[in-house]
């Protein structure tokens, strides 16, 4: 009986240590974005310490992205990688794209492309995107899906 009662145990406790992996999958930013790392990224061979400021985004980095927007119903909004696209540039902490993207992108190493989930208020809130007829690109309070490359990170210039 106590064998029985041993293999049991162990049982639930390998369920969880899985679904502990998976929830792991799904990092968050303090702000409350959520983002699944789709492939990993990795500091340059060039600067693997970080020193040269080319790995880990900090607080007025030069971060390159690609990027795509996603309404909630799948719907594309907004690219880089459309014809003509090319990648955006921005300083990190200088408020250049919604604060959504800039925690994302902070907790990001070159190369990683990630699947995030930007909750309303980290984008553009209850203004949404609209015109002064009424008529929105993005409708207010809208959680927004954004597919982020991190190209490159740079210093920022002396």
């Amino acid at each position: 009986a106590m064998a029985a009662a041993g293999s049991l145990a162990g049982g639930p406790r390998a369920a969880n240590a899985d679904a502990t992996v998976d929830a792991s999958a799904v990092r968050s930013t303090k702000g409350g974005a959520k983002y699944v790392v789709v492939k990993e990224g990795a500091c340059p061979k060039a600067d693997f310490t970080g020193l040269l400021g080319s790995c880990e985004p900090r607080t007025g980095s030069i971060c390159i992205i690609d990027y795509t927007g996603f309404l909630p119903n799948g719907q594309v909004f907004d690219s880089t990688e459309k014809k003509g696209g090319k990648p955006l540039a921005f300083k990190l902490g200088s408020k250049q794209v919604i604060v959504g993207l800039e925690q994302v992108v902070s907790q990001m190493l070159p190369g990683e492309e990630v699947q995030a989930l930007i909750p309303s208020a980290l984008a553009y809130g209850e203004k949404g995107v609209c015109t002064d007829g009424g008529e929105c690109l993005i409708d207010p309070n809208t959680n927004l899906k954004y597919y982020i490359k991190l190209k490159s990170v740079a210093a920022p210039p002396v």
